[in-house]
């Protein structure tokens, strides 16, 4: 899967402007917090790292990935960011990887501030780049990075050579995908945005990819002669099934609501109307956040009569 994913985005992006560099992550064992949170630790034998987590990785390597990302935390007590033993023996040395290497974001501050791995962000700088073969920082409007580092250059603390080192896959990268002869995007390119052919690919993917867990006494599918009730604030909304990293990094505003889809964003009422040609029975009930917006009376009367009712919950669109 890993080698098909870095085929379809990449091709032959060194020729193909219509391609991108793929990236490759988050590495590695991100997949298996000890308690299911974010950023959690990861206790993986060593040899279950190696025969379950490192195969998608070395077929994407195989595959030619021109990317790749380190991942958030500490696996086995190593905090990934600082680790030699996983960003320079096994990911360089031993499965050969060459291409550019980015944080996850913001991970090399964090060593300071959340996990406590360094004392301070000069530290935890110093440490990234003095024991590991990252080579750029994934952050938004913070510059600490690249001030620190280049402080750490002037007082020969780091060797100019180490910053050589990232600066030319970093400059590789951009002149196989030709940002050098051009820099920008070819325009002509949004006509094929929302075209029929990827709206289908992407309700097949969509629809291959959703499990049902329960069916007690066959309620699914619903039938035409169902009289359904639909309540609740996402079954009405495109952004809120989209959640974050949907139009923007957070999700889509409260002003911008679904308007910023421009037609393409589907709803489950506008669907459920379109497949039965019937105003569905529905009633927003609560807002997102669970504060009531729709008499309970009403509500209860309807469900009386109805023979199936479908509940949609969430939370507000964030990464």
């Amino acid at each position: 899967m890993g080698a098909a994913s870095v085929n379809g985005y990449q091709g032959d992006y060194k020729h193909d402007r219509s391609r991108v560099a793929a990236c490759m992550k988050h590495f590695i064992g991100y997949g298996y917090p000890f308690d299911g949170s974010d950023r959690a630790n990861r206790h993986i034998a060593a040899h279950e790292l190696l025969e379950y987590y490192v195969p998608p990785f070395k077929a994407a390597i195989d595959a030619g990935v021109s990317t790749a990302m380190e991942s958030y935390g500490v696996v086995n007590g190593e905090p990934m960011v600082m680790s030699f033993q996983y960003l320079q023996g096994l990911l360089r040395e031993q499965l050969g990887f060459k291409g550019m290497l980015v944080t996850d974001w913001g991970e090399i501050n964090s060593q300071a501030t959340m996990y406590k791995t360094a004392s301070n962000i000069e530290q935890a700088t110093w440490a990234t780049l003095n024991r590991t073969s990252v080579d750029m920082s994934m952050v938004a409007e913070d510059t600490s990075f690249a001030a620190t580092t280049f402080d750490l250059v002037i007082r020969g603390v780091i060797p100019e050579e180490r910053i050589d080192e990232s600066v030319a896959r970093i400059l590789q990268l951009k002149k196989d995908l030709g940002l050098f002869e051009s820099p920008f995007a070819d325009y002509r390119l949004q006509a094929t945005v929302g075209s029929a052919q990827d709206i289908e690919a992407a309700r097949n993917s969509a629809r291959e990819s959703i499990t049902l867990l329960k069916n007690s006494d066959n309620v699914l599918p619903l039938r035409q002669s169902d009289r359904v009730l639909f309540v609740g604030p996402t079954l009405n909304s495109t952004r809120y099934m989209g959640g974050g990293w949907n139009i923007h990094w957070q999700g889509p505003s409260d002003a911008e609501g679904d308007a910023v889809y421009q037609g393409f964003g589907d709803t489950v009422i506008q669907g459920v109307q379109r497949i039965t040609g019937v105003q569905p029975d529905y009633f927003e009930g609560v807002d997102i956040d669970g504060l009531p917006v729709t008499d309970i009376g009403a509500i209860v009367e309807a469900a009386k009569e109805a023979d199936k009712i479908v509940i949609g919950l969430g939370e507000k669109t964030y990464a």
